[in-house]
Order: C-alpha cells, then sequence, then structure tokens
C-alpha cells in the first residue's frame, strides 16, 4: 500500500514537471524566443507606438524575425522600444535599418517593420538602437481629410456662386461670346510686348550714352565738363548779338535812305530823282535793296532758330531776364 503511494507521488510530479514544461515551451513560442537562447536585442525610440504590445511579431522586409520583448516610458516624449530577434537575420540587418510600427493587414494587431536602407553600414551585434519614423496616425490624417473636405466644399460653393453670377450677367456674357475680344487683346498683347521690348532698347542706349558720360567720354560729357567751349560758345554768342544790332541799325539806315529817295522822287529833285531816271540803276537799286530785305529775314530766321537750340537756349533766356530787369528799373 506504502509502495503504491510513493508511485502514486511520483506520478504526480511527473505529470506536474511535464505541464510546467510545456507551459514553459508555449510561453516561449508564444514570445518567438528560441529554447537554446540564440537570439539578440534591438532598441528603438518612438514618441507614439499607437496600441503596440509586448509580444506583437518584429518584421524585417515582410518577415517575422522576432518579437516586442519589453515597452518602456523613457520620459513624456520618448518610448523605447526593446525587440528580441532570431539571432540568424544577424547579418542581414545593418545599423541603419529604420523602425517603423504598422498594422497586420487592415485591422490586424500591431507590429514593428524594420526596412533596411542599403548602403555599407555595418552589421548590427546586438544591444543597438535603430533609428525610427514615426507612423502616420489614421486620427491626424482623418482630421485633415475632413478640414480638407470642408475647405473644398466652400470653394464649391463659391464657385457655383461666381457661375450663377455669370450666367445671370448679360453683359459678361456678351463680352465672352464677343470673338473680336481674344483678336484684340493678342494684339494690344503684342503691341505692349513690342513697346517694352523698345523701350528696352532705349533704356539701354541711355545708360550706356550715361555710362560714357559718367566716363568722361562722348560728345555730352564734352559739352557738360569742357570749359574752353563753354567759354567759346559764350563768345559766339555775343558775336551774334552784336551782329543782330548792327543788321537792325543797317535795316534802320536802309530804311532811312529808302524814305528819303521816296521824298526826292516825289518832289522831282536831288541826286537820286537822276539816278532814278536811269532805268538800269533803277534796277539794280532795287534788285540791292530787295537782296538786302531777304538777307535780313534769313538772318533773323537764323537768330530765331539759335534761339531754340538747347545749347543757346540758356544764354538767350538770361538775356531775356536781364532786359526785363532792366526795363522795370
Amino acid at each position: 500500500m506504502k509502495k503504491k503511494s510513493i508511485n502514486a507521488i511520483k506520478l504526480g510530479v511527473f505529470v506536474l514537471a511535464g505541464l510546467m514544461l510545456l507551459i514553459f515551451a508555449l510561453y516561449l513560442l508564444g514570445k518567438n524566443k528560441s529554447f537554446f537562447g540564440n537570439s539578440f536585442e534591438l532598441k528603438a525610440h518612438f514618441k507614439d507606438v499607437n496600441g503596440l504590445l509586448v509580444g506583437n511579431n518584429v518584421r524585417f522586409s515582410g518577415i517575422d524575425v522576432g518579437s516586442v520583448l519589453d515597452i518602456m516610458i523613457l520620459n513624456d516624449t520618448v518610448i523605447e522600444v526593446t525587440m528580441n530577434l532570431n539571432k540568424d537575420i544577424k547579418g542581414f540587418i545593418r545599423n541603419n535599418s529604420l523602425a517603423s510600427i504598422g498594422t497586420d493587414g487592415l485591422i490586424g494587431n500591431r507590429v514593428v517593420n524594420i526596412d533596411p536602407m542599403g548602403g555599407n553600414k555595418p552589421f548590427v551585434e546586438g544591444g543597438e538602437r535603430l533609428p525610427s519614423r514615426e507612423e502616420v496616425n489614421t486620427d491626424q490624417m482623418l482630421q485633415t481629410l475632413n478640414r480638407t473636405n470642408q475647405t473644398v466644399s466652400k470653394i464649391a460653393e463659391e464657385v457655383l456662386a461666381t457661375v450663377q453670377l455669370i450666367n445671370q450677367s448679360s453683359e459678361l456674357t456678351s463680352l465672352l461670346n464677343d470673338k473680336s475680344l481674344s483678336y484684340n487683346l493678342r494684339r494690344s498683347l503684342e503691341n505692349l510686348h513690342k513697346t517694352t521690348k523698345n523701350a528696352s532698347i532705349l533704356m539701354d542706349n541711355a545708360l550706356s550714352t550715361f555710362k560714357l558720360a559718367s566716363e568722361g567720354n562722348g560728345t555730352i560729357a564734352t559739352l557738360l565738363t569742357d570749359t574752353t567751349l563753354s567759354t567759346e560758345l559764350k563768345q559766339v554768342v555775343s558775336q551774334i548779338r552784336t551782329l543782330e544790332t548792327s543788321a537792325d541799325r543797317l535795316v534802320k539806315d536802309l530804311n532811312g535812305v529808302i524814305e528819303s529817295v521816296e521824298k526826292d522822287i516825289n518832289q522831282g529833285s536831288g541826286s537820286v530823282n537822276a539816278l532814278m531816271r536811269d532805268s538800269v540803276m533803277a534796277d539794280r537799286l532795287r534788285a540791292t535793296i530787295e537782296n538786302a530785305e531777304k538777307g535780313t529775314a534769313a538772318f533773323a530766321q537764323d537768330m530765331e532758330a539759335l534761339k531754340s537750340n538747347f545749347l543757346f537756349r540758356r544764354y538767350f533766356k538770361k538775356q531775356e531776364k536781364k532786359a526785363a530787369k532792366a526795363a522795370k528799373q
């Protein structure tokens, strides 16, 4: 009887040990752990794990290679995720691989995805922290989409109101239906293009001229800077004024002579009357007087032209001011 009790106790201990071993094996299988410890750990930091749980799968290029071992809050902005990975995958993950949180399908469990980034970075040895990429938050995406829909709705309403106003406006409708409008607008744009092109060319020429003037080259620079030329111009103008005065005096003298001649002719006396009786001498004298009058008129026209010239205009204005001032005194 005692022997049977001992055997029963042994059997119970054996069954209990087997059950514990089975539970432990199931736990290891659920955590994707190896019985012989052929695994290594990697870490990644995130701002938001979006419902990730311990035990969720870790995938490398879409292949399950481990599970989430631990999730720890380091501070208010950093959450550390520790991943337990199969040792066989160590030779494929470089330390620049990018970790991100995703979803298994559309509505499945959360998973950690490790994406290779290529390059010549060294392979991980275990314990490294991989760079991470934040997941696009679905709630934020929906909120943004909602705001976008509202904005598009407002724009559509405003566009519809604008189209209705256009349809109700007879003037605008006739303007839009005017086939000559596009032609006239095109011609206007062409003329505007030509005008701006010509203005650009003119401005370039003006800038070139001013550049030469600033460098002391060209006719304008000579006129503006040559003091000798200015003095000579003043002397020429003074001589022209003197000549004009002499011409006026000559005209007056000729008028006096003509009046005297006419008087002698009317009285029938004097040497002038005798000369006038000579038809040849009279014709010559008449031609001489006509030439003198024509020359005086031409000279007067030349003087008016000089007054309008930009080189002498300033001088004549000064003379007119002096004459006006002298008349007032």
